[in-house]
């Protein structure tokens, strides 16, 4: 079978989208399916070329944006009049034209009507929306009989105007739907997600499939280490829905000793403010880790007493690191600033498990979920 994805971000980049696109590509090619990957980013000094002969599959780079590995963007300008006018023309953009979306998605267009070949399934990455739209402005353009030899699925986390992370103008609902109209399924990592997308497309184009992983290479530690309680949190911060300062506060009236590792993708100005404020109370009880490498990362996951889950505020998400956590095979406790319990909390801390998190991670193998692409073809 010839299989395309279409993705922004790919190995060796640290994010939940280039862990699904990676793991698709790399176990349809184990499958002895043609793969080909369409990406939007380039990392300076990568080699690709390499990567594909490892992989045996085709990487087509699209070349809309160029960075080095881990690279920030911080807006440097440190006057807060200066602060205040970039942060409300960027919000004006991002309202009124979701930034470069329609430059870009254009741009992947037209790269696509000249380096597509005909494929039997597309996968299209949402996260950016520019993905999808710029997949679907390739398919209308297409001979109708030429779109009926191809199924094209847009693999999304979250709706585009229906996000409840950032507020978008009311035309962008009627983008939206035009989109969709345009792939065969739209397949979301949760049925959770469902009541979000039923404005914008029909129930019947919905498929739950989920984030996934290759299980097979994983190496954990045996156990966790040392007695001083150890408990550790993998992923992103936001300033809304996923704000971690209310347990920073709760840590620093403990007067027990423990060691809280923090794992991050990259350093963001609004959540950097907030670790080195409470680095500098809690000391060395908080460790903080930048672009910690997967493989590395479970495994340091694994030495660890117990994780913590601090869950979205919305329902539309399913953070990908819970399949990460259930791989550990590690203690999960999850909560958000409404639900967190100090009494829970202290359980944890002194190795009561009672409240733990189920996670089953059999539905998130890598060949259960490349099975549920295949069978929509």
């Amino acid at each position: 079978m010839k299989i395309a994805i279409l993705t922004a971000v790919f190995h060796p980049e640290l994010h939940p989208r280039a862990f699904r696109a990676y793991e698709l590509a790399k176990e349809y090619a184990i499958q002895g399916h043609d793969v080909e990957v369409f990406l939007l980013t380039r990392i300076k000094g990568f080699d690709y070329e390499q990567l594909s002969q490892e992989l045996h599959i085709k990487i087509t780079i699209l070349p809309l944006y160029t960075r080095e590995l881990g690279a920030e963007n911080v807006f440097q300008q440190t006057h807060p009049l200066l602060r205040w006018i970039h942060w409300g023309y960027r919000w004006l953009l991002e309202y009124l034209l979701a930034g470069n979306l329609f430059a870009y998605s254009t741009r992947i267009a037209e790269h696509l009507k000249h380096e597509m070949q005909e494929k039997d399934m597309v996968i299209a990455l949402s996260t950016p929306f520019m993905n999808l739209l710029g997949l679907a402005k390739y398919v209308h353009q297409l001979p109708n009989n030429t779109k009926k030899k191809t199924v094209y699925i847009a693999d999304s986390g979250d709706p585009f105007y229906y996000s409840q992370q950032t507020k978008r103008a009311l035309y962008f609902k009627w983008v939206e739907k035009w989109v969709y109209r345009h792939f065969d399924y739209l397949s979301i990592p949760t049925s959770d997600a469902i009541p979000a997308y039923a404005p914008l497309i029909p129930r019947e184009k919905i498929q739950i499939i989920p984030q996934a992983f290759n299980m097979r290479d994983v190496h954990l530690s045996p156990a966790p280490t040392g007695d001083v309680p150890t408990l550790a949190y993998a992923g992103v911060f936001y300033q809304d829905i996923r704000n971690p300062e209310f347990l920073f506060k709760h840590l620093c009236t403990l007067t027990e000793d423990f060691r809280f590792h923090v794992y991050l993708r990259h350093r963001d100005p609004h959540i950097t403010s907030v670790l080195d404020k409470y680095q500098k109370q809690l000391g060395n009880k908080l460790v903080i880790h930048y672009s910690v490498k997967r493989t590395e990362l479970l495994y340091q996951l694994s030495q660890c007493h117990f994780l913590i889950n601090i869950s979205n505020t919305t329902s539309t998400q399913l953070p990908s690191k819970l399949i990460d956590y259930g791989i550990t095979k590690r203690p999960v406790y999850s909560f958000d600033k409404q639900s967190f319990n100090p009494q829970v909390f202290a359980a944890f801390m002194h190795g009561d498990y009672t409240h733990a998190m189920p996670i089953d991670i059999r539905p998130y193998d890598i060949e259960v979920v490349t099975k549920q692409f295949i069978e929509l073809v």
